[in-house]
């Protein structure tokens, strides 16, 4: 589909290796650090080896770029913030994904009221028998509503950069504290992506040590 866009000369950019990552690479958790997740937090554990399937990046300024890996398994997103993947695979930040909920609106209406929630300093998530408090962890300091992140992410099926596409990511980032005193993230991503259906994904996360998985 997208392949016209982009010729031989200038196949834009392409998924690199980070930390050894890529498509068609097997990322393997340690259970023990998986066993350690206290049980009121809502995330549900993956199986021990993913297999990722695409990749995603995003340049997010100010010389901060983040790598998405897509597994085989559409529940899960593994996350790397850091460098820029290529020259500098300095890495930051490593997170593991779980998408609790997607939505797709059906207007514009119920499109804004989305955003417009976002911007308050708290957030509901409903669950089977209530919902779940988050308090703003992006503007934090704030007590007055805040405009969302906003960046590009570009997304390919393989590492030649086929499949390639866009999509435009509107996004605030939650956390409730748990029974152990680590914080559970939530991540509210509102996504466009170019020719495609607009939806919102409820993701929660918990961070990743390198020593938590191989590849």
């Amino acid at each position: 589909m997208f392949g016209s866009l982009f010729n031989k000369k200038d196949k834009g950019w392409q998924p690199p290796e980070v930390l050894g990552l890529t498509i068609g690479r097997g990322i393997s958790f340690d259970p023990i650090a998986l066993r350690l997740l206290p049980a009121d937090s809502l995330i549900e554990r993956p199986d021990t080896t993913l297999m990722i399937t695409a990749q995603g990046h995003c340049d997010l300024g100010e010389q901060s770029h983040m790598h998405r890996f897509y597994p085989d398994d559409d529940r899960f997103l593994i996350q790397f913030q850091g460098g820029d993947g290529k020259n500098d695979e300095r890495v930051d930040e490593i997170m593991l994904w779980y998408f609790y909920d997607v939505q797709y609106p059906t207007g514009d209406t119920e499109w804004n009221r989305v955003k417009s929630a976002i911007r308050q300093t708290s957030f509901s998530l409903p669950g089977k028998d209530r919902d779940y408090r988050f308090e703003r962890a992006w503007f934090d300091t704030s007590t007055a509503p805040e405009d969302p992140m906003t960046y590009w992410e570009e997304v390919c099926d393989d590492r030649e950069g086929r499949g390639r596409r866009k999509i435009f990511q509107t996004a605030m980032l939650f956390a409730r504290p748990l029974q152990d005193g680590r914080d559970e993230m939530l991540l509210v991503n509102m996504e466009e992506p170019e020719n495609a259906e607009r939806s919102v994904a409820f993701m929660l996360g918990f961070p990743l040590e390198r020593h938590n998985f191989s590849v």
